[in-house]
């Protein structure tokens, strides 16, 4: 289970014991500790390129803001304040880039991986499912940003193919799963709930009546499925997050809080 660490500047991140008893620096955000004003404060983590984008039809963060609300995130993760760390454009596919190749020219991807003593890596969500991966023989990680169509997609088994690619044995692979919405909230219309069982993952999808009218998804429960599906031993993964939508004081949520929502990330950095 992840637990709760408040850094000097007052930032409160999860941290997974897994990752911290292998030694790597990680991190999940809340939205406690920040600069940003309400309604996205206080630790609002979008992008900078998102948030040039933003039309007056949502609040619109300060470039300062998310500056410092970044380098206050790498701290209380163990990094230093300027350090280099790799994203994406987040696009809800499938597709796995290095840091060092969205370092150079930011890429389009849903998840990175980085090998022992390169940048550490960042993915943003603010209801999707962020899973951080690190290999302690290898010292390789991987950030993977996994929506619906993400899990669908097979987000979650090209990232464990692409460490793979790196040395890595599944089999010596621990994960965590963080922040996000839970199965009680998130509903889904039909051709989700028929998406999700034809990537084989129907036993993740409740019927109509359980939690609502409509069908819901446990998407944490679909991603920690396809992590063993890929190897990983259910004991190391840490897969019991807090939800997103129901807890509007740590967290931002887009379902709850639409355009109005901030965002949270997700970092984790390879062993030296």
């Amino acid at each position: 289970m992840l637990r709760e660490s408040v850094a000097s500047s007052g930032v409160i991140v999860l941290q997974s014991p897994l990752l911290e008893a292998a030694g790597f620096r990680h991190a999940f955000s809340t939205r406690l500790g920040g600069v940003s004003p309400e309604p996205l404060g206080a630790l609002n983590l979008q992008s900078p390129q998102a948030n040039a984008r933003i039309t007056q039809d949502a609040p619109r963060d300060s470039d300062e803001a998310l500056h410092e609300n970044h380098a206050r995130f790498f701290v209380a993760a163990g990094l230093a304040r300027e350090s280099v760390v790799a994203d994406a454009s987040q696009v809800h596919g499938s597709r796995v880039v290095t840091a060092i190749e969205t370092t150079r020219a930011r890429a389009e991807a849903d998840a990175m991986t980085s090998a022992r003593g390169g940048p550490a890596v960042l993915i943003r969500v603010a209801d999707c499912v962020p899973i951080l991966l690190g290999c302690p023989k290898t010292g390789a990680v991987a950030a993977i940003h996994a929506g619906w169509r993400g899990v669908v997609a097979g987000v979650v088994p090209a990232a464990i193919a692409a460490l793979s690619r790196l040395g890595v044995d599944p089999r010596h692979g621990l994960a965590a799963i963080g922040p996000s919405i839970s199965l009680a909230h998130f509903e889904i219309g039909s051709e989700v709930a028929e998406a999700l069982s034809a990537a084989d993952l129907a036993s993740c999808v409740t019927d109509p009546g359980v939690h609502g009218p409509k069908h819901h998804a446990d998407l944490v429960a679909a991603v920690a499925l396809q992590l063993t599906r890929c190897g990983l031993p259910a004991a190391q993964i840490d897969a019991q997050p807090p939800c997103t939508y129901a807890d509007a004081r740590r967290f931002h949520s887009f379902r709850r809080d639409g355009a109005r929502s901030g965002r949270l990330a997700a970092i984790v950095a390879p062993l030296a």
